[in-house]
Parts: C-alpha cells; sequence; structure tokens
C-alpha cells in the first residue's frame, strides 16, 4: 500500500486534504485505503471489520486547520443542528459492490424495482416528455415535517433518497427521524405496488462540520472445510443448527433475532426437562458456568471459545458484543432483563392478543435495539451450544479457544 501525502487530496472523497480528514489523529484509526484507487474515489476496500452480518457504523471526521474553529468542538457524533441523511436503495439479492468494498453515497447509483423516469418508465401518453430528474416526498412524524428527494438511475429505477437539511441531535438521531419517516412511504409503495424496497445503505451527514456517518453490513468471514471427518449428530442438535443457519441465511435482523432467541428458549426448556428428570432420579444436573467476561483483557479468549475461525478481534467487534450492561453477568440475568424483553416487544409490535397489528414494522426504536443486541446474542447461544451438545459441537476447543492435545493433530 502506498503513502498518502498529507497535502493530497484525502481517498474517502471528502473534498479536504488527507491530513485534516482520515489522515488526521482521529481518522488513523479508520481503514485505510488502497492507493490504486484514484484519489478522489469514494470507495474503499476494507479488511475484516465488525461481526460478519450485523450493522456497523463509520464516521469520517473533518479537522480544520485551524485550532479555534468551532467546528473542531463536538465529537464524532455531532451536536444539536442541521443534518441530512441519504438512502441508498438496491435489489434484494443483488449487492451494489463486491463483498469488503464499500462506498459513500457520492459514488453509488443505487437501484430497486420502482420505475420513475425513462427508459424504464414513460408517462402515458406523453412520451416525448422531458425524463424526470427527481421526485419529491413530503412525510411528517413527532418529529415534525420532512422532505425528500428521490434520484433515478441511468436505468431510470429509484436509486437515492437524498433528505433535505432539519433539525437533529447528532448523526445518529438524525438516522433515527430520517428513517422513521421515510420508511413509512416505503412500506406504503411497497404493499400498493408488490415491489420490494430495501435499503442498502444510510448515510448522514452534520452540515456544520460535514462528518459523515455511513453503516455497512460485514460480510461472512470465509472459512476453510476445518470440520470434524465424521460426526454422528442428535436429532436435538440438528433442530438447532438447523435454526442457527436460518439464522445466518436470513438478511432481516428481526427474523434472525428471532431465530436465535428461539434457540435460547429451546435449550432454557431442555435443561428445566433434563433437570426435573435429574432430581426424580437423586442424582444433579449441572452445567458449566455461563458468563459474560466482565475485563476487556479476557474478551478474546472467550470468543476464540466459541468460534472456530481463528481472526483478529478489531475493536469495532469487541464494541458491538461487549455492552456495559452485560459485562460480568450471568446468561439468565442478560436474557431476562434485556433479551426476553426485545423479543416481548418485537411480538407485540406484530400483534396483540386480539391478533390486530399494534405498531410499525418500520419503527427504528426496534431496529435499533435488535441491532445492538445481535451480536451478544449469537455469543450466547453459541456458548450455550457447546455447553449442551459437547459431542456436536466444538467438542476440539477450550474454553480458552486453545485447541485440546488430543484433535492437534
Amino acid at each position: 500500500m502506498g503513502k498518502i501525502g498529507r497535502n493530497a487530496p484525502c481517498p474517502c472523497g471528502s473534498g479536504k486534504k488527507y491530513k485534516h480528514c482520515c489522515g488526521s489523529p482521529i481518522g488513523k484509526a479508520m481503514p485505510q485505503i488502497p492507493r490504486k484507487d484514484h484519489p478522489q474515489t469514494t470507495n474503499a476496500n476494507i479488511g475484516v471489520m465488525g461481526l460478519p452480518g450485523e450493522l456497523q457504523h463509520i464516521i469520517v471526521i473533518n479537522e480544520f486547520r485551524d485550532p479555534h474553529d468551532p467546528r473542531n468542538v463536538g465529537g464524532p457524533k455531532g451536536i444539536p443542528g442541521k443534518y441530512k441523511v441519504i438512502f441508498v436503495l438496491d435489489r434484494p439479492g443483488f449487492s451494489l459492490l463486491p463483498e469488503r468494498k464499500y462506498s459513500f453515497s457520492g459514488a453509488l447509483k443505487g437501484d430497486s424495482h420502482l420505475a420513475i423516469t425513462k427508459p424504464a418508465f414513460s408517462p402515458p401518453g406523453d412520451s416525448d416528455a422531458d425524463p424526470i430528474t427527481k421526485i419529491k416526498i413530503y412525510g411528517n412524524t413527532e418529529d415534525g415535517n420532512f422532505e425528500f428527494i428521490g434520484l433515478p438511475n441511468e436505468k431510470g429505477f429509484l436509486g437515492k433518497i437524498e433528505s433535505e437539511p432539519f433539525d437533529a441531535n447528532d448523526l445518529f438521531d438524525a438516522e433515527r427521524k430520517a428513517y422513521r419517516v421515510l420508511a413509512s412511504s416505503l412500506s406504503y409503495w411497497s404493499v400498493h405496488l408488490d415491489i420490494p424496497l430495501h435499503v442498502y445503505q444510510m448515510e448522514s451527514g452534520e452540515l456544520r462540520t460535514g462528518n459523515t456517518q455511513m453503516t455497512l453490513l460485514p460480510p461472512s468471514w470465509e472459512a476453510p472445510f476445518a470440520v470434524a471427518p465424521t460426526a454422528e449428530l442428535r436429532k436435538e442438535f440438528r433442530g438447532y443448527a438447523s435454526l442457527y443457519r436460518e439464522a445466518l441465511n436470513s438478511n432481516s435482523p428481526v427474523y434472525r433475532y428471532l431465530c436465535l432467541f428461539k434457540i435460547i428458549e429451546g435449550i432454557q426448556s431442555r435443561r428445566a426437562r433434563l433437570g426435573t428428570e435429574a432430581r426424580k432420579s437423586g442424582v444433579k444436573f449441572r452445567r458449566p458456568p455461563e458468563v459474560v467476561p466482565e475485563r476487556a483483557e479476557e474478551f478474546k479468549a472467550w470468543l476464540n471459545g466459541i468460534f472456530p475461525i481463528r481472526r483478529e478481534w478489531d475493536a469495532m467487534s469487541l464494541d458491538s458484543i461487549f455492552h456495559r450492561e452485560a459485562l460480568g453477568k450471568r446468561f439468565n440475568y442478560v436474557i431476562e432483563k434485556a433479551l426476553r424483553p426485545l423479543r416481548v416487544d418485537i411480538a407485540h409490535a406484530l400483534a396483540s392478543t386480539s391478533g390486530e397489528l399494534t405498531l410499525s414494522a418500520d419503527e427504528l426504536l426496534h431496529r435499533e435495539r435488535v441491532n445492538k443486541w445481535l451480536p451478544i446474542t449469537k455469543c450466547i447461544v453459541r456458548r450455550m451450544l457447546k455447553n449442551e451438545f459437547p459431542d456436536e459441537f466444538l467438542s476440539y476447543l477450550r474454553e480458552d479457544g486453545t485447541i485440546a492435545p488430543e484433535n492437534s493433530g
């Protein structure tokens, strides 16, 4: 990788000098961009970051030359003021970029099944009309009134939706507010026209500083075919394994969470049954202690004990897994205080006891909570499966991730 000059344009496409953008002391923690990319590109090849399949955020921070410039104050998330959010759409199952390649919205055209202009669509009876260059979308929620502009791609399909500036507390608040109002429109169009409308990427920007937050979804790891050559899988374990695979195959975070939580519920019920049977037989029923590690120095070894693929656990992964509320807590505490209430709220969002819908699935509140708790939920599931089915699942891994001697050859 060639070295980027401090006074060269920043490869992230911000328009700033490298030393005042990704090359700043703050920006050094961000992924570096290969020299082979054009200096003005907004594309970047990023290595393994974050837990696979779980939403992550990258924030690009501008650092201004004058240390007294008020734009240097406020932190990476921003302060109350004007913000703008851009939504890039795609057709489900057809990614806009190759795996591990990411881009800010400026270099993405987006795509969807919604035809809004030529050549995909021409107004009936007016084939000579000029192509539509944009559409306007208006909406309002308890957060206020919002205006969006929808932009077509070169094929005439809706590709991007950009908000007009609006008031928000920070980058996350801006994303939350914009999504809340726009999602209802997307759902209305989807049910009316019977087409999927999927948000590929969200990008929020603070107008005061130009700081930008981009969502990204890290792909699954690539794994060597390193499994036991033979295995006798009990029917019980096959059921849990199939539900875990169903979770990984889904691109819906909510559905993935429901699948994983069902595994937790199933194991809890299994343990209750086995405990009752053991007491009747006069024997003790035990499982290894299941606790989320409390100290940072314990995190990596704990994860290596349940993920056989050796990798460097980056800060993004660790931050997304180990939340302060869960550190040092027993699994049952985390399950009952955080995971089960979320499961109940999801159920309430879908239907009440009368069978009627009560809340919109578009509400970002549940999506935020799901994305927050999915990583640790996956880890809890893997640890419980390992303790519950020691012969079938990761039998060669010790608790700290080292290989048992009988399996080291």
